[in-house]
């Protein structure tokens, strides 16, 4: 059986699974709005300053709150997809013995992450298209169409980073619990110090040194500066890009190094 075929197959498999089980996609796919929509509507109204501009970091200023919130919520999206949920669903088959009796198969590790990395990518794409929207047609922001290539790039770059990340601290967590607390705690302080939830500017000057060099912080300010006033075309920003390859190279040494279990850690 060929290496694509397997992928098809491993990626058909998971969709099953992710679509019986409809928790993932849920959370996945609506907290993240929901979080926009209420941030949005109680903070982005002109009665409380949500219309004057705000700063990203090396292109400009949005020129309210509420396109501020939408570059950074895409990125929200994909951090609570790819990392906040996918780290505790990794752990809990390898504690149930589902990886123990998968790695008994022809399947290769990098079949495993590529199907999964393609499912986590599909929810991605369908959460940032869905933010678009209502921030369109609810709050009236509006997407160029020449930031839409901007947009795909740092979709794909973002997921592609953070399956890194959660395939890499795999190896050091020890049950779902543990997961499930350690990836909200990460996926929560990363996004109060990224430009999430508020400007980065507002935080200690301390604190925004160090963020800038987070994971969050580059692929949130990578979909942000795609929304400043006057940008035009892609508007990728290299040293974005840059810290996401860096920080997705982590995640495979991680696993490189530490090596992937697919056998119940807890037990052993």
């Amino acid at each position: 059986m060929s290496t694509m075929t397997m992928v098809t197959s491993q990626t058909r498999y998971n969709l099953i699974a992710s679509l019986r089980s409809g928790t993932s996609i849920a959370v996945g796919i609506v907290m993240p709005i929901v979080f926009f929509v209420g941030a949005a509507a109680l903070f982005g109204s002109a009665a409380l300053g949500g219309d004057i501009p705000v700063e990203v970091r090396g292109a400009g200023e949005t020129p309210d709150l509420r396109t501020f919130y939408l570059g950074g919520f895409m990125a929200y999206a994909i951090i609570y997809t790819a990392f906040v949920t996918l780290l505790p669903e990794i752990i809990e088959a390898r504690e149930s013995g589902f990886l123990k009796r998968l790695h008994g198969t022809p399947l290769r590790l990098a079949t495993y992450v590529a199907a999964k990395t393609l499912i986590v990518l599909a929810m991605c794409v369908i959460s940032v298209v869905l933010l678009t929207l209502i921030a369109r047609f609810a709050f009236g922001v509006e997407t160029r169409v020449a930031a839409i290539g901007g947009i795909a790039i740092y979709v794909a770059l973002g997921t592609a980073m953070f399956v890194c990340l959660a395939f890499g601290v795999t190896s050091f967590v020890r049950n779902q619990s543990g997961a499930q607390g350690l990836s909200n705690a990460l996926g929560i302080g990363l996004a109060l110090v990224s430009g999430v939830f508020f400007a980065p500017s507002l935080l200690p000057e301390a604190v925004q040194d160090v963020a800038q060099w987070l994971p969050l912080q580059p692929l949130a300010n990578g979909f942000q500066s795609l929304y400043v006033v006057g940008a035009s075309g892609l508007s990728i920003d290299l040293r974005d890009v840059g810290l996401l390859v860096a920080w997705a190279l982590v995640g495979v040494l991680a696993v490189a190094i530490r090596g992937f279990r697919w056998q119940p850690k807890q037990h052993r």
